[in-house]
């Protein structure tokens, strides 16, 4: 009867053991997710302000190239809306696709290199 007690506190203590590895476990694997998202998300940010303060230098630089703030302002402007046409049509494009969601399904989720 002590051996069969013994064997059943063994068997919980390892079950115990296992549960707590597995949620150490998820528990790494969801803060290195969220880790990579918040990188993306401060990276985004960045690039907006670089777009951003680069957009200006060229409006500048332009409007002192045609003697006319507006007309900088504009071709700036124009630019950007044929970025967006030229995105709008690429928005259906199967290849496109794919390759962005890989590239981010690649890098948020992506396994650890285990030594």
């Amino acid at each position: 009867m002590l051996n069969i007690s013994e064997m059943i506190q063994t068997i919980k203590q390892l079950v115990e053991v296992r549960i707590q590895l597995i949620q150490d476990e998820i528990t790494e694997q969801l803060s290195s997710v969220f880790t990579r998202i918040m990188l993306l998300l401060l990276m985004a940010t960045v690039s907006v302000m670089v777009l951003l303060f680069a957009s200006l230098s060229l409006a500048f630089y332009l409007s002192e190239l045609l003697y006319s703030t507006y007309k900088g302002f504009l071709y700036v402007s124009l630019l950007y809306v044929l970025i967006f046409v030229f995105f709008y049509f690429l928005k259906d494009a199967k290849s496109i696709v794919e390759s962005f969601q890989k590239f981010l399904k690649h890098f948020i989720f992506r396994k650890r290199k285990e030594n």
